[in-house]
């Protein structure tokens, strides 16, 4: 009987301790994470054009050494 009762108890204190932090509200805006977001796909779009370009001048080298 006094088993169930402490992890129940347990229970109830580790849900109550931990619930304000999944209640916080988020500490930045929706409009910034947006443009964080956005920053972001700009960067990583960028990086990939970039790594294409390489790719392609190496295939377009590796095509001349060929001829």
């Amino acid at each position: 009987m006094i088993k169930p009762l402490i992890s129940t108890a347990l229970c109830a204190a580790c849900l109550l301790s931990v619930t304000p932090v999944f209640a916080a509200e988020n500490t930045i805006p929706q409009g910034k994470r947006d443009e964080m977001s956005q920053k972001y796909t700009e960067q990583q779009v960028r990086q990939q054009n970039k790594e294409n370009r390489e790719a392609n001048r190496n295939v377009d080298s590796l095509i001349t050494n060929r001829k």
